[in-house]
């Protein structure tokens, strides 16, 4: 699993998160990941679900998959979010990941509550 910066403009900010099907076996996931996003004073917040239909996502040995983060970027230069890590419990799934804010993201406009995230899709 990894995150990446994947920023259509200065103001809309994404991150990218794959994950890939290790296993043996073809296996689905279906909705929505549950994420947190750590700050720098070591405090955790959760993330909401954006508005979009969530589908059953089948992967084949090998195969990938993404969930996308989305937010307003914050070009003043005085936002007050300063997140370190994505905490991701992928669906279906009981045991959290923790992977490093992209170094390269654009600054999050307004809270963590301004952030959301959305179903898991092929990337096909």
């Amino acid at each position: 699993m990894n995150a990446t910066n994947a920023a259509p403009d200065k103001n809309s900010g994404r991150i990218d998160i794959t994950m890939v099907n290790r296993g043996s076996t073809t296996c689905s996931a279906t909705g929505f990941a549950g994420v947190d996003i750590k700050d720098a004073d070591h405090t955790s917040n959760p993330i909401e679900r954006g508005h979009a239909q969530p589908r059953v996502t089948t992967l084949k040995p090998g195969d990938t998959a993404v969930f996308n983060l989305a937010y307003d970027i914050d070009a003043t230069g005085h936002s007050l979010a300063s997140p370190t890590n994505i905490l991701v419990t992928p669906p279906n799934e009981t045991h959290t990941v923790s992977l490093k804010w992209p170094a390269a993201a654009g600054k999050i406009k307004g809270a963590y509550t301004d952030v959301q995230v959305y179903p898991t899709h092929t990337t096909k």
